[in-house]
């Protein structure tokens, strides 16, 4: 889906800005400064280094979303009744802003984060799996409900295979589906891995795929019309939270009522999208299997006034070359 959607964009390339992610950046930044903390925490709680990592990137952008900035909380943990610290209020996926924990300093977080995945009974499966096998992990906080994402471990694995955090504390990249066996250890401990369950460094895994296409379009410009791509491992309420914007906002900005009909590659706009199409195109031919809500989402053109201008049904679906004039 994600790939479609960006094939589509780079078609109409010629009235869409595409503003490259500066994420690359970001991330080895945010890797090069966590990486001794991360490796701390496993040793002290059993928590994988390159898990605690990639969900460092995921839940805090890198550590560049609003929420992080605010309170260093860099795995977005709510306050809770049980919580006795600061809090702060960020948007989320409810009418008001939610409470979320704040910490006095990154490394706070990150123990905070430890402690509650070690003491939870939640999480109390998590820690049965080899400390190398990322990929089990990513799918049993998937499991245990840590994020609500359904590509959840797809993009906590893309992340760590992207950017060969598995080296980290020492393991290898892993193919899907094979059991992670270490047959000895050497030079410190250093584990030996049975060759059945590693993956060539040069291979690259569909998870990583997913990572390596979504870091290319990261936030894009369509009829003057902020927006972003709905990332692999993301939701709305983590848009809301990266950007200090409500929740019901984009849904608005969207015209949408649920985020359930969302996709991964979704164009996500960060504002109202236009009346009238601003750009040079007059005309757009449909592909097929499209929608008139498609085009109207490719182009920043509120749906009502599209169909409005094509006497059409707001949600009907387009016969491939359909012509749908855009001014």
């Amino acid at each position: 889906m994600l790939r479609l959607i960006l094939l589509s964009l780079l078609s109409i390339a010629c009235c869409v800005h595409i503003v490259l992610a500066q994420s690359r950046g970001d991330v080895e930044a945010y890797v090069a400064r966590y990486r001794a903390t991360a490796l701390q925490y496993e040793k002290e709680y059993g928590i994988p280094a390159p898990i605690i990592l990639a969900q460092g990137i995921l839940e805090s952008a890198a550590g560049t979303s609003s929420l992080t900035k605010a309170s260093n909380n860099h795995f977005c943990i709510k306050a809770g009744s049980q919580w006795n610290g600061p809090i702060y209020l960020a948007w989320d996926d409810e009418s008001e802003k939610s409470s979320f924990r704040s910490y006095s300093s990154a490394s706070e977080s990150y123990r905070d984060y430890a402690l509650l995945l070690s003491t939870s009974a939640t999480y109390r499966a998590l820690f049965e799996i080899n400390v190398y096998d990322y990929r089990r992990w990513a799918y049993g906080l998937k499991k245990a409900g840590y994020a609500t994402a359904p590509n959840y471990a797809t993009a906590l694995i893309g992340i760590i295979d992207q950017y060969k955090l598995y080296a980290i504390n020492g393991g290898v990249k892993l193919r899907p589906g094979k059991i992670v066996v270490v047959t000895k250890y050497v030079e410190s401990d250093k584990p030996v891995f049975d060759t059945e369950c590693v993956a060539a460094e040069e291979e690259t895994s569909q998870e990583q795929e997913v990572i390596m296409e979504a870091m290319k379009f990261f936030a894009v410009e369509i009829n003057g019309i902020h927006c972003t791509i709905l990332q692999p491992g993301e939701t709305l309420a983590s848009i809301s939270r990266r950007h200090n914007m409500p929740y019901t906002a984009l849904l608005e900005y969207n015209e949408i009522a649920s985020e359930r009909t969302l996709r991964e590659g979704a164009i996500i706009f960060l504002d109202k999208k236009k009346k009238k199409y601003m750009g040079a195109q007059d005309f757009y031919i449909a592909k097929g299997g499209e929608t008139l809500y498609d085009v109207s989402q490719l182009f920043g053109i509120r749906l009502h006034q599209l169909a409005k201008l094509n006497k059409l049904n707001d949600y009907i679906r387009l016969e491939k070359g359909t012509r749908i004039a855009l001014k």
